[in-house]
């Protein structure tokens, strides 16, 4: 198809894991002016994310437009649903979704797109335009990117490895944090400033990453926090985010009023709970799950689990065990962890599905379907999923007597469509009080504190989009599904919508006047299509690997 000019431009600015419980506060005290002027002449968007609301499946599904029953990404990790552990052991990477993308789509309907370090873009594939990749990558200082040669100019994205940041303090993050913005503006502010393309977005972490690192700092209610912390670190989320507005207002000055500016976020960001709810103990009391062994067994899980459990936080080398243990070694440590291999798989009928925070998953032990499934498809299988589910309602905190459970649901509830055995047969969103846990012999437990020492912020369900720019309403609010984005912005530069996307142009932040001269149109064309993604090289995977420990999305 002929490259043609579209009627409107676009820019997408992402704040991954922006929150406005940390900008509500900030704009109240007059410290965001740029995101202040964006909401006072546009539109506040209140944006709920994918479930999970992990980073891998969420920017997936803003890229392909579809959700993640049908992208079949649930995380960072391979996820089977048929083995009992879960995770295969292997990463996603782009392949999963290149040329199937939103930049794919308008890149080949308009003059071109600049895609400057969106998740879930390594590796880089050929586009209309730039394409350089977003984390996870193997190498966090190299550029990745299309068309290849301009690796040479990007050159280095950062000043730390994912090795020297597994580990930074407060300066290196800084340090790193100040480079990320200064070469984000450097690029992006150039490429806006040519003017050769129609659609452009960037992403940037640090967000989501001072989230994870720093919450304890915030955060006055979090266990962790000391009052008598310098003011250097409990303002360091905060200050970050006035950097980030002041860097949203250098790229503004690239275009004008008649773009349509979104400034969003693929989820939220608070807290890590530190209390434990675990979904397999809980099964076994309700007599839908049966631990392998007696009183022998219970103690001997107990013992391995915890020692697991401080090594992981504890022992000084235990990133060289983890770099350096085979495979094989891995995959049953995970399974220790989990506990898998102490469950009586022929007298089990659900058992858990790890997800992340604050999701939560249930599967069904289907007869046919799992290895050693015991459960009849058809009513015996619908009938064991509501039950599960009206009980999941009724846990209460036994502290509070507080739910423990926000919501649950069948997983068609959730995901319309799609390959519905990718995704767990029950889904559930945990309150902010609980995580998930694997343990088999406490339905509840605390967190000891020192686990929270590296990562003690996490992700939620609610996140943020702004929309500012010719025809959009001025000052109030509106709801919305990240899936919404994508055809919202499709339709916003005056080409027709793919015949499959999951979501709805967001028709309501815009003017009635605006809406009714620019009717929504549709293509006969799918976007989304099914297909196979080829694996990484091992040495990919591992760098990956490392990549997401640092990032906190695994853990050692």
């Amino acid at each position: 198809m002929m490259a043609t000019q579209a009627r409107r431009q676009v820019l997408v600015i992402g704040l991954d894991g922006a929150t406005y419980r940390v900008i509500d506060p900030l704009l109240a005290a007059g410290e965001l002016p740029v995101l202040a002027r964006l909401l006072n002449e546009g539109v506040r968007g209140e944006l709920r994310s994918t479930l999970p609301p992990n980073s891998a499946p969420a920017w997936s599904s803003f890229l392909t437009g579809v959700n993640p029953a049908r992208h079949r990404i649930l995380d960072f990790r391979e996820v089977d649903l048929r083995r009992y552990e879960v995770f295969t052991g292997r990463f996603i990477n782009a392949r999963a979704l290149a040329g199937r993308t939103i930049l794919d789509w308008i890149g080949t309907r308009s003059r071109g797109v600049v895609a400057y370090r969106v998740p879930m873009t390594y590796p880089v594939w050929p586009v209309n335009g730039v394409l350089v990749a977003g984390y996870p990558t193997p190498d966090r200082k190299r550029a990745y990117t299309y068309p290849p040669e301009l690796a040479n100019v990007l050159t280095p994205l950062a000043l730390h490895s994912h090795d020297e940041i597994m580990v930074a303090g407060i300066g290196e993050e800084r340090r790193n944090a100040d480079h990320e913005i200064a070469r984000l503006l450097a690029h992006m502010g150039r490429w806006l400033r040519e003017n050769r393309h129609d659609f452009y977005v960037a992403v940037t972490g640090i967000t989501d990453g001072f989230h994870h690192k720093f919450w304890k700092y915030h955060d006055p209610q979090h266990p962790l926090h000391d009052p008598g912390w310098p003011a250097e670190a409990k303002n360091i989320i905060r200050e970050y985010y006035r950097r980030l507005d002041a860097a949203i207002g250098e790229l503004l000055a690239c275009v004008d009023h008649r773009w349509l500016v979104v400034v969003m976020s693929d989820h939220g960001g608070g807290p890590r709970p530190w209390r434990q709810f675990h979904v397999n103990a809980w099964l076994a009391r309700q007599g839908w799950l049966t631990p392998s062994g007696g009183g022998r067994a219970s103690w001997t899980r107990r013992a391995v689990r915890y020692t697991l459990e401080w090594a992981r936080h504890r022992v000084p080398w235990r990133r060289w065990l983890a770099e350096h243990l085979p495979v094989r070694w891995q995959q049953q440590a995970l399974r220790w962890r989990q506990a898998t291999g102490w469950i009586d798989w022929s007298r089990t009928q659900a058992y858990h599905v790890p997800l992340q925070y604050p999701a939560g998953g249930i599967e069904i032990n289907l007869r046919g379907r799992q290895p050693q499934g015991v459960v009849a498809p058809g009513a015996e299988y619908e009938r064991l999923r509501d039950e599960i589910i009206a009980a999941l309602k009724n846990v209460r905190d036994p502290e509070t007597d507080r739910p423990v459970i926000v919501e649950a649901w069948p997983r068609e509830a959730v995901y319309p469509r799609g390959d519905m055995d990718s995704v767990p047969d029950i889904l559930f969103l945990t309150s902010e009080t609980f995580d998930c846990g694997s343990d088999l012999d406490h339905v509840f437990s605390t967190v000891p504190l020192s686990f929270l020492e590296r990562i003690n912020g996490d992700h939620t369900m609610e996140g943020i989009a702004v929309f500012w720019g010719e025809g959009v309403r001025r000052g109030c609010t509106v709801h919305l599904d990240l899936l919404d984005l994508p055809p919202t912005l499709i339709w916003a530069m005056g080409l027709p919508l793919p015949a499959d996307m999951d979501g709805k142009v967001l028709t309501e932040v815009f003017t009635p006047a605006y809406v009714a001269a620019h009717p929504v149109t549709h293509s006969e064309v799918p976007l989304w299509q099914e297909g196979e993604g080829a694996a990484l090289s091992p040495a990919e995977e591992e760098a990956i690997r490392k990549a997401l420990v640092g990032l906190g999305y695994l853990e050692e």
